[in-house]
């Protein structure tokens, strides 16, 4: 019998407990169990595997609301952190796994997380800085610095966004920086009208004056929406997405952006 303080929750403050929640008379359960089991013995102690009969517990069910089995759930610092219904291959319960166990990149994220919300744009920028040097494939550390870089760096954003090819599956975050990079470097080789108002909506930009820069951008919308590959079209998506649906700034400004295309 499982005793769910010492064989769980207690051992879970210092490793990762894997909790299986099966039967004898369910046909999934048995199919999944020597799976589990084997990645147990695979992963040398990195997690524990607790296995709870839920006929002969079934205080359980309730307690831990299972409405079928087998069912997994992982707990860690006395905390459920992950579940999962359902049998699956090896191969994907593996990776489920993986994605939930502790590692000093994962701590340090979280750590780093919660502190960029409390410091200036500078100190986040040189923090998300030392972060990827440690951690260079991480990629949400990656995307924060190029949102935050584009402002100031747009052609060092730009370079970087090329190098780092396995951002391309982040389409919002792709077309954003390009845009901004290009607004931002924009230097035409004519004197149009439309020229005119870009370059003054990058100079709002670089003055951190953002009202300012999407006030000339959907100025040129609607004199010439197409202008420079719909620059400013794509400039003004970049800047609602940056801001967030939220911001006052967006919300005046995406209806007066909508109206301009129209």
């Amino acid at each position: 019998m499982v005793n769910e303080e010492v064989d769980i929750l207690k051992k879970s403050e210092q490793v990762p407990v894997l909790v299986d929640f099966w039967a004898p008379w369910c046909g999934p359960c048995r199919f999944l169990g020597p799976i589990i089991e084997e990645l147990a013995r695979e992963a040398n102690g990195l997690w524990q595997l607790v296995k709870v009969n839920t006929d002969e517990q079934p205080e359980f069910m309730h307690k831990y609301h299972i409405q079928g089995i087998p069912t997994m759930k992982m707990f860690y610092n006395r905390q459920v952190i992950g579940e999962q219904v359902g049998a699956l291959p090896k191969h994907e319960l593996k990776r489920w796994i993986e994605s939930l166990i502790p590692t000093p990149e994962k701590k340090e994220w979280t750590a780093l997380s919660q502190r960029l919300s409390s410091v200036n744009e500078q100190e986040g920028k040189k923090l998300l800085e030392e972060f990827i040097s440690r951690f260079p494939s991480h990629q949400e550390a990656r995307i924060l610095w190029l949102r935050s870089v584009v402002w100031h760096e747009p052609q060092k954003a730009l370079n970087h966004l090329r190098e780092w090819k396995d951002l391309g599956a982040h389409t919002d975050l792709v077309q954003d920086i390009e845009a901004l990079a290009r607004l931002m470097t924009f230097n035409p080789e004519g004197k149009t009208k439309v020229d005119d108002m870009l370059s003054e909506a990058a100079a709002h930009l670089r003055s951190n004056d953002i009202e300012g820069a999407l006030r000339k951008l959907v100025d040129s919308i609607m004199y010439d929406k197409h202008a420079h590959d719909e620059l400013a079209r794509k400039a003004c998506i970049a800047i609602f997405h940056h801001l967030g649906e939220q911001h006052e700034l967006t919300k005046v400004w995406r209806r007066r952006f909508s109206m301009a295309l129209y």
